[in-house]
């Protein structure tokens, strides 16, 4: 018997199911403020845990569109808690090492974007609640507004595209091609701090430089992982589709991608001090 996506399915589960208390172990020694990253790896394990349980049964009782539909959202919001625990750990980093500005005015005594929005009820509300220390940082926070935003709109964009009234599946095609090129955007963001951080490396104590290591290592695992939604979603290539992708492009792109980059966060936030 050749490769299927429930083989595939049930090897994610014999692989997530383990890491997951690892990634608990990892939140409650650094914490659960959810900027660290920490946080997005065992949410991650859980959405990988249902994806393969709704994929199997979908297999089981094809009849249950239900099932089909929920493996097919929970294997879409793959990207956005892998960038989401990327832009955390990178965060970390930027902390140790950028120069830092206070809170309510730059170093030529300005108040952070003055002029557009600081005047502004929202601009009080992002100066007030901001907890980044630089520059980098705070730009890295701001990201995480239209990451949240693509994972919702890929989320609407599955359940259309899944949906037993094929009018929606034009509707969800398109939500879930703007979210997809939104992780891109990011992931270019995300890319060009990375670069720039290394810089300042020198700066970095050895525990936050094993972390930054880890996810220049990752950066690459996590394009190979976007490259397959994009040419799923923006292409019409048979072995990329949604609905019945070939199992050894979906391994060799997409499942391996991300348990590599689970693992090296996790080993990451297992042996660097809190």
């Amino acid at each position: 018997m050749g490769l299927t996506e429930e083989i595939i399915a049930i090897v994610e589960l014999c692989v997530y199911i383990p890491i997951f208390p690892l990634a608990l172990i990892v939140v409650f020694r650094h914490g659960w403020r959810k900027q660290l990253g920490w946080i997005y790896l065992a949410i991650f394990c859980l959405v990988r845990i249902a994806g393969g349980g709704f994929k199997i049964a979908s297999v089981k009782y094809p009849d249950n569109s239900t099932d089909l539909e929920w493996s097919a959202i929970l294997q879409s919001v793959g990207l956005s808690p892998l960038l989401m625990a990327t832009m955390g750990l990178l965060k970390r980093i930027t902390d140790e090492v950028s120069e830092t500005v206070p809170y309510t005015q730059d170093p030529y005594g300005n108040t952070p974007m003055a002029g557009f929005v600081c005047q502004s009820r929202v601009g009080n509300i992002i100066t007030k609640r901001a907890t980044a220390i630089s520059r980098r940082s705070r730009i890295i926070q701001i990201a995480q507004l239209p990451t949240m935003i693509a994972l919702i709109l890929c989320v609407v964009g599955g359940t259309d595209e899944s949906s037993s009234n094929i009018s929606e599946h034009s509707t969800g095609q398109t939500y879930t091609k703007v979210g997809i090129a939104i992780f891109l955007v990011i992931y270019v963001l995300l890319f060009g701090v990375t670069a720039i951080t290394s810089a300042d490396l020198g700066n970095a104590p050895r525990g936050e430089k094993r972390i930054y290591f880890a996810v220049v290592v990752a950066l690459p695992f996590i394009a190979v992982r976007l490259l397959y939604s994009v040419l799923a979603d923006f292409t019409s290539i048979s072995n990329f589709s949604i609905a019945n992708p070939d199992p050894w492009v979906q391994l060799f792109m997409a499942v391996v991608e991300e348990l590599l980059v689970v693992l090296m966060y996790t080993l990451a936030g297992l042996t660097v001090a809190a």
